[in-house]
């Protein structure tokens, strides 16, 4: 028997209902999600549909470019979710960072095998946008690192202040007076020296304040000095 046009219409409005439900618990998901967990999270009218029937629903989304279908991953099912790989495997490099600064390589370890071909591009988006940050290399053979805060300058001091305590103390002096000392000094005014680039404007400022002083003292500029 050929449907009717009321039946016909009915079962798209049914379709459409069960889509916004589908599109309201991936909005709210963090992660691509399986059939059967889309299906759990479903108002109650809808969590008697197959999961063929739910598969097939969700194809035709994604077809339509309205959802995106991901790789299985430790299930036999596929996975659907409302947003774009990148943003999944932006998503999965923060999680993984979470623990500690990591190289791209190891980085790209850690992930799943589905989202290693992307990682480095999706990485320098997120560096591009401050999501992640750069860490610079700690020592010559080490590799560049990248972390979800800024470099901790403590981590790259640490390091070289051991050195050049080992080198002071093959002069004679102990580690107690050579950590007195280094504290002294990082107290006392003269110390506080202004970071290069402050240091350029103030030159840059010095610079323009004698040529400011010599116009003064000679107005009509250096043609006229050298007349006199």
């Amino acid at each position: 028997m050929t449907p009717t046009t009321a039946e016909t219409h009915t079962v798209a409005s049914t379709e459409n209902d069960v889509v916004a439900a589908v599109q309201q618990v991936l909005r709210s998901s963090s992660e691509p999600l399986t059939l059967s967990k889309i299906r759990a999270q479903l108002p109650s009218q809808f969590r008697q549909i197959s999961l063929e029937e739910l598969a097939e629903t969700l194809r035709r989304q994604v077809a339509a470019n309205v959802l995106y279908q991901y790789p299985k991953y430790r299930s036999q099912q596929d996975r659907f979710w409302d947003r774009p790989m990148p943003v999944h495997v932006a998503v999965l490099l923060r999680e993984t960072l979470n623990d500690g600064p990591l190289g791209l390589a190891e980085l790209r370890r850690k992930l799943p095998a589905y989202a290693q071909s992307s990682t480095e591009t999706v990485l320098n988006e997120q560096v591009a946008q401050n999501a992640v940050y750069r860490h610079p290399r700690l020592g010559s053979r080490a590799s560049e690192r990248f972390g979800i805060r800024p470099a901790d300058p403590k981590e790259y001091l640490r390091p070289e202040l051991v050195t050049l305590f080992g080198r002071l103390e093959q002069l004679g002096f102990t580690q107690t007076r050579l950590r007195e000392g280094a504290l002294e000094l990082l107290h006392e005014e003269e110390w506080a020296t202004p970071p290069a680039s402050e240091a350029k404007r103030q030159g840059e400022r010095e610079t323009s304040t004698t040529g400011g002083a010599e116009s003064a003292t000679h107005p009509e500029g250096p043609d006229a000095v050298s007349q006199q």
